[in-house]
């Protein structure tokens, strides 16, 4: 006899097998493609537990569309990705499902504050349906404990008592209008619970993932930020003060001009990404000396592609992560093509080497060294290179993690690796790394067959 469990959603009962072997042939089904059988074993509940492997969003929702509706927490539990991207308008346009429209937007918010323009994509629509889910505005009442002057008992023996409580705390804590007031308002500080009004965790949620998105993202995605900023300032209340635009430019240039203070250049960078014509008439205007980052451009014959080149202290680096798909030796962060897109191809050491296109070169030991010391320093330079930093020198370094030797990605959205050419062993190579959150760049040692990022830099190839 099968074991189960049953779980009443919205009055329904809902089946689930404990099988093991059921819940076996399902990960199968779903890891081969074999959707017609993955429905028939959720169908008639033949599962254990919710599984999306490598599903896309509307695959999963195909698959799992019943149990995502009776079950979002659950459902986002097991497949954040899936969920949020393929049922995430539905479930925030359900008023009782707060909850779960709230983790889809802290998790929408995330991948898009980590470079991802289809995060934004997807959060864009998604808070459109929050925003007009007329329950998900209801500020929250909490109760919480606190400790505050409350007013003494009216009458009797425990309003004496009080009254010299009150003189005696107001003493403790050097009160001195406490004090002068016990005689005709006497309080006494106590232990109480008190409710308080917050606004919607949701509208909350949004409110500060927009703006700090927009100072936190890399460069080329702050913009997305300040438009989502823009279109939900009226329902999230974002005074138009707060919003990034060529007017706050203005105002941000004419604030540091009138206290003689430097422009920050990570900030500068992240303006001129936007609205680099506009922002250069400005600091024109106001006779500054800074100006937008000059790039030049580098096309690579293979496939056409053109990455932005900067020089920085005399040498002409890439400033994108190279994006070139060799036969053997490089892959995308988890396979997916739209990873390459924002954060450019991962290479294995060997191909890394050989992968820049005719007239450029991988960015050496060396090179990193320079940079490094020219950006302050190995323990400082990751503030001024990294594309959520201070960013001064308008390096851009992505953080799209990196693949182990079986193509088992991770960290993206948090770390940078790049590979150098240099040898630290047997089959194992230096790279270099930095975090969103560090100021370091780090020399390490990594496994040559493992995949990192690839910078390189335009000239001839050293021997």
């Amino acid at each position: 006899m099968k074991s189960f469990f049953a779980k009443t959603v919205f009055g329904c009962a809902l089946i689930l097998s404990q099988n093991v072997l059921a819940q076996d042939a399902l990960h199968e089904a779903i890891d081969s493609g074999d959707l017609s059988s993955a429905k028939k074993m959720v169908k008639n509940g033949e599962i254990e537990e919710i599984y999306c492997g490598k599903l896309s969003a509307n695959d999963a929702v195909s698959v799992y569309d019943k149990l995502f509706k009776q079950m979002p927490n659950e459902s986002f539990a097991a497949c954040p990705n899936q969920f949020s991207y393929g049922y995430g308008t539905k479930i925030c346009a359900n008023a009782k499902a707060l909850s779960a429209c709230t983790e889809v937007v802290t998790y929408l918010l995330n991948e898009g504050t980590a470079g991802n323009t289809n995060a934004l994509e997807a959060l864009e629509k998604v808070a459109k349906v929050a925003l007009k889910t007329k329950a998900f505005a209801k500020p929250v009442k909490e109760q919480v404990d606190t400790t505050m002057w409350v007013a003494c008992p009216k009458k009797g023996k425990a309003k004496e008592e009080c009254l010299a409580e009150c003189i005696a705390q107001a003493d403790s804590m050097y009160d001195v209008a406490h004090k002068l007031s016990c005689p005709t308002t006497p309080e006494h500080y106590i232990e109480t619970t008190i409710t308080v009004t917050k606004p919607s965790p949701l509208y909350e949620k949004l409110t500060t993932g927009l703006k700090e998105g927009y100072w936190k993202s890399p460069m080329n995605t702050a913009e997305y930020f300040a438009k989502l900023m823009q279109a939900n300032a009226k329902p999230l209340s974002i005074a138009d003060s707060l919003i990034p635009s060529v007017k706050y430019v203005a105002r941000w240039a004419e604030t540091h001009k009138a206290d003689s203070t430097a422009l920050p250049g990570g900030e500068l960078f992240r303006f001129c990404t936007a609205w680099q014509p506009q922002v250069d008439s400005i600091l024109t205007a106001l006779e500054f000396e800074a100006r937008c980052p000059v790039f030049e451009s580098f096309t690579d014959a293979r496939d056409s592609k053109t990455y932005k080149v900067k020089e920085i202290n005399g040498v002409k680096w890439f400033v994108q992560n190279l994006d070139y798909a060799m036969e053997e030796g490089s892959m995308c962060y988890d396979r997916e093509d739209d990873n390459c897109e924002v954060y450019g191809r991962l290479y294995t050491q060997a191909a890394a080497i050989t992968a820049c296109p005719e007239g450029s070169r991988l960015a050496t030991d060396d090179d990193w060294k320079m940079l490094e010391v020219f950006a302050g320093g190995a323990s400082e330079a990751a503030e001024k290179l990294r594309s959520n930093g201070s960013d001064d020198f308008a390096f851009s370094a992505m953080f799209g993690g990196y693949a182990n030797k079986n193509g088992i990605s991770t960290t993206i959205g948090e770390g940078a690796y790049f590979w150098t050419e240099k040898a630290d062993g047997d089959k194992r190579g230096t790279a270099r790394s930095m975090f969103s959150s560090d100021k370091d760049v780090s020399s390490i040692s990594v496994d040559s067959g493992f995949y990192l990022a690839v910078r390189c830099i335009v000239g001839d190839v050293r021997e």
